[in-house]
């Protein structure tokens, strides 16, 4: 059994390591935008929120034994005029309950991630490609500064070159040859390659902070040099409140058609995070920044 790995099948390996390590995180980070109240005793929001992260809905009924449950949904039969299912049935793993019909809005409720019930996961996908390939060009840049040489020689020489390199290597001062060298029989290719890393740093904290802002979570967006103007600051923000309410507007809604059919007291809200308003990190600098730029 061959245990060496080629450079090939290591690359490989590493961008879907890479791809899935950052996958995985924005992952957990979308999953805690929202942060559900009151629910019924035993049911997660981790639950709802898996559901609507991959398949962009969920359903809440009352089970006859297991009381409340979320699950997905199956359409049971044709829409109605708004396009929305008159019936559905209920399922998730270990739990298909074929007899049972529930009628939308009556017996149940549809929780949706959005107006449209987009799930979140395929446009995550999309931005931990992007920065796969990002941080996967910067690793190949980074081992590009080793800046190899090709020495094109003959067999003679090439031990003597070895040697000579060695000697270099030693930090010795003086390289002596003899007149039997053949110098001008050497040919040197430096492999020498620019550096673009931090450039690609920069492209990435740009990508990143996208992707925060379509979580609707604030980021201080600040990559360019020269301090925001009011107006770039005012629509950074606006930007943020629109993607965050496009989420929490269809769990609200949700939540008001729940406590009616339950008599449940449920309520959903943004999680307050720690991250700053742009506004804030401009206006106020603090650690880390300087005259409205992030020092990296």
């Amino acid at each position: 059994m061959n245990n060496k790995l080629s450079y090939k099948s290591f690359a490989n390996k590493m961008n879907n390591l890479v791809f899935r390590d950052i996958f995985n995180r924005l992952m957990l980070i979308s999953k805690s935008v929202y942060e559900w109240k009151n629910l019924p005793n035993g049911m997660s929001e981790k639950w709802i929120e898996d559901y609507l992260f991959s398949e962009g809905r969920c359903v809440f009924f009352k089970d006859k034994t297991k009381g409340y449950m979320v699950t997905a949904l199956k359409q049971e039969g044709n829409l109605n005029f708004y396009n929305e299912e008159i019936y559905l049935r209920p399922y998730a793993i270990n739990y298909d309950d074929n007899e049972r019909v529930l009628e939308n809005n009556v017996d149940c409720v549809i929780i949706k991630n959005n107006d449209e019930s987009l799930p979140t996961s395929p446009t995550l996908q999309i931005y931990a490609h992007k920065l796969t390939t990002i941080d996967r060009t910067i690793d190949v840049n980074i081992l590009a500064q080793k800046t190899p040489i090709i020495i094109s020689c003959s067999e003679k020489e090439r031990l003597s070159l070895i040697q000579y390199i060695d000697q270099r290597n030693d930090n010795e001062p003086v390289i002596f040859v003899t007149d039997k060298m053949n110098t001008g029989g050497i040919k040197v290719d430096d492999l020498r390659t620019p550096v673009v890393f931090k450039d690609l740093e920069l492209q990435k904290h740009m990508v990143w902070n996208e992707i925060m802002t379509y979580l609707g979570i604030n980021n201080a967006n600040m990559d360019k040099k020269e301090r925001l103007v009011d107006d770039e600051v005012q629509a950074n923000n606006e930007q943020v409140e629109a993607c965050l309410n496009a989420g929490l507007k269809a769990r609200q809604e949700a939540c008001e058609r729940i406590n009616k059919i339950f008599g449940t007291k449920i309520s959903v809200c943004k999680r307050i995070q720690n991250t700053p308003k742009l506004e804030d990190v401009v206006t106020k600098p603090s650690e880390g920044v300087k005259d409205g730029v992030l020092n990296g």
